[in-house]
């Protein structure tokens, strides 16, 4: 376990101090509180963390509005304070760790629906509202979300928008930045802006900008009057090769699903293994539709038909509402081992069953329990999680099985794919998340809006020296050659 560095640096603390001045109990730079901020999901032993960076904040502050937000922003860019977003951290990419120390913003006193603007079917709400709290108030009044990410129970308005925001509901209604209205943001020099769908900083700069342009501070989205009706389809596929046919088929059917989420039959023998009954022991497609009972009822019949071509089987109604009932429970396999290791990736669906065999011959060749499943997001695409079982008590072994990260990641980007989030931990494939041109525009824009690079530093533009790619890529290749030759020995 690290040691708590128990005070700021010496040159700063005198602007860390002042922070009390500016915001009274709604600042911290308590030690055990400011530990809690140093680490997001993903399971990291302390020593290796120490390495990539200064996690430990040298502060913690809760704004309660705009205001409050501009009077620390402003704060820090005087003193050149690094500042760090955070609200739910439901990732494991580090984008809201610090990696330089610094400020923590922690957003969630921010939560709430603002507004809905009924005549236009938008509705304004606060950045850290968790989208299934925010899609309950919406009900309430006869209104429902777009889309929402598969961690909905915790997962934050502002941080789905900074994480390029697609998941459950694009296939039919497409993703975040087309659903955003308008963002407020503080921006890095404390100004405060309202972005639209066009402008010189329109809305989708911020959708991939995960928190290191600005922080957002109210989300203006697109909503839609509450579905008539929502029912499920779940397929048993005994055919792999069937279910990576039938997937472009569903994701093709007019009116277009709400959702298609997929699992192999390694992931319902880990959900097995971690004490529940998985929906069937091969591979399973759940399809849902959403909308009115007439589109609804024919979104199924164009599934069932699809099922009968491919030779699936049909599972049972209460199987399929169960499931849907559960979508946001994919990640309850963790319960088969201590921890577990994978990459997210975006995978073209016509890529989707050579990935899966590349990914069943890696598993094969490193003795590998390996589990996928996946959501289609777009008429063409899917986001694509695949995940072993590992145990970071363990840190030689883990160390070790991290190699296997960037030997999944390589098996996505030959077949065309690409990461889903860079953070700190994706940094060595940042040129494969972005085109040329893209990562020329994301550096210029950082440079214009925060040329001392105090929002979120240390994320997305560059990489610690350890990730850096030379260093990453001759230390990935080593670490995979000693697991080799350890899973031989034993």
């Amino acid at each position: 376990m690290q040691e708590l560095d128990s005070s700021p640096r010496p040159a700063r603390a005198g602007a860390y101090e002042a922070l009390h001045q500016l915001l009274g109990d709604y600042v911290t730079t308590d030690p055990l509180e400011r530990s809690y901020y140093r680490r997001d999901l993903a399971a990291v032993p302390g020593a290796l963390g120490a390495l990539i960076g200064r996690t430990l904040p040298d502060a913690v502050a809760r704004p309660r509005n705009t205001d409050d937000v501009v009077t620390l922003v402003k704060h820090a860019a005087a003193h050149r304070l690094p500042v760090t977003p955070r609200a739910a951290a439901t990732t494991v990419y580090w984008n809201a760790v610090p990696t330089r120390g610094g400020l923590v913003l922690d957003m969630n006193g921010m939560r709430g629906l603002i507004d809905i603007d009924e005549e236009r079917l938008v509705a304004s709400v606060l950045p850290s509202t968790r989208w299934q709290e925010l899609d309950a108030l919406l009900h309430r009044r006869g209104y429902s979300v777009l889309s929402y990410p598969t961690s909905a129970p915790a997962a934050t308005v502002g941080g789905w928008v900074s994480m390029e925001g697609y998941g459950i509901g694009s296939l039919a209604h497409g993703g975040l930045a087309e659903q955003v209205v308008a963002l407020e943001v503080v921006l890095p020099d404390s100004r405060v802006i309202t972005a639209g769908a066009q402008g010189e900083l329109p809305v989708r700069a911020f959708c991939r900008a995960e928190g290191t342009l600005g922080i957002i501070t109210r989300v203006d989205l697109k909503i839609r009057h509450a579905p008539e009706s929502t029912r499920s389809a779940a397929l048993s596929f005994p055919d792999p090769a069937a279910l990576y046919r039938a997937i472009p088929e569903l994701a093709a059917i007019q009116p277009a699903p709400y959702c298609v989420h997929f699992a192999d039959a390694n992931y319902q023998r880990a959900m097995r293994s971690a004490g529940f009954e998985p929906p069937s022991d091969h591979a399973t497609v759940l399809v849902t539709f959403e909308g009115d009972s007439r589109g609804v009822a024919a979104g199924i019949a164009a599934t069932l038909e699809i099922a009968a071509q491919r030779g699936a089987e049909v599972l049972d109604e209460h199987i399929a509402e169960a499931e849907w009932r559960e979508r946001f429970m994919a990640l309850r396999l963790k319960r088969s081992a201590p921890t577990v290791l994978g990459a997210e990736s975006w995978i073209g669906l016509d890529q989707l069953a050579a990935y899966a065999s590349d990914a069943e011959r890696l598993a094969k060749r490193q003795k590998l329990s390996l589990a996928t499943y996946g959501t289609v997001v777009k008429p063409d695409e899917a986001t694509v999680m695949s995940l072993f079982p590992c145990d970071e008590s363990r840190a030689i072994q883990y160390v070790l099985d991290l190699s296997l990260t960037r030997q999944l990641f390589g098996t996505a980007f030959r077949r065309g794919g690409r990461p889903y989030g860079i953070g700190v931990w994706s940094s060595p494939y940042r040129a494969r998340a972005f085109s040329p041109a893209e990562l020329t525009e994301i550096t210029t824009r950082k440079q214009q809006l925060d040329p001392a690079s105090i929002m979120n530093p240390g994320k997305l533009y560059s990489s610690p020296l350890l990730l850096s790619r030379p260093i990453f890529d001759i230390g990935m290749g080593f670490l995979a050659g000693v697991r080799r030759l350890s899973k031989v020995v034993s």
